[in-house]
């Protein structure tokens, strides 16, 4: 099994409104992936309510069966479709995958 995170900041130049927004909008972007990718068994999006200089804004939360599901998942033209949006949005995207 795999567990795919990502932790994202938005851009600095958007005011706290629009930070909400936009996540709650990623949010249901990318949690509406399920029932399109059949290699995801989990999917989670959680925006963050602790908002410091250190934080990130939100964070993505996955599970796969393996590597090669991750992979697919990441080539998906779904999932594709939802990256430029997220791109034109964040200034930093970090990223941890894991095998457990």
């Amino acid at each position: 099994m795999v567990k795919h995170i990502v932790f994202f900041r938005f851009n600095r130049e958007l005011n706290s409104a629009k930070k909400q927004a936009y996540a709650k909008e990623i949010k249901q972007r990318l949690e509406s992936l399920v029932g399109l990718i059949p290699e995801i068994l989990t999917i989670e999006v959680g925006i963050n309510y602790n908002a410091t200089e250190s934080s990130s804004d939100f964070a993505l939360y996955s599970e796969f069966d393996n590597r090669n599901d991750l992979e697919k998942y990441q080539a998906h033209p779904e999932h594709l479709a939802v990256v430029p949006f997220v791109n034109s949005l964040i200034e930093e995207r970090r990223v941890v995958d894991y095998e457990f």
